[in-house]
């Protein structure tokens, strides 16, 4: 396994008319923006969490994995968060993106059992 990821390397979301570019695994400087928009988004400096945004989690894979998109309901719509923002979670290739997120960046397990 390398020690650097490629930044430049993407993997492809498709289904079959659109299609969504995202990294093909996060760097270390990707995870702390999307842990650190999450954090934000949790509890901000109040520390308190707002359970009612833990889809927070979600916008935050979105915004910092999506490189670009192609097809035609994306045509003319700039890659930015506010576009990101507005996607429309029930739709198929959305839930596709984001399981691929999941699968190219699993989870490391905690050697520490506590």
């Amino acid at each position: 396994m390398p020690m650097f990821i490629d930044p430049k390397a993407t993997v492809a979301v498709t289904d079959g008319t659109n299609t969504v570019h995202i990294k093909a695994k996060m760097d270390a400087r990707t995870h702390a923006l999307v842990k650190g928009a999450f954090s934000a988004r949790l509890g901000g400096e109040s520390g308190k969490i707002d359970l009612g945004n833990l889809g927070g989690y979600e916008l935050a894979l979105l915004e910092h994995n999506i490189v670009r998109w192609e097809g035609p309901d994306f045509e003319g719509v700039p890659v930015t968060p506010v576009h990101i923002g507005r996607l429309d979670l029930d739709e198929p290739l959305i839930q596709e993106v984001l399981e691929r997120i999941g699968e190219l960046n699993p989870r490391q397990e905690s050697p520490d059992p506590n």
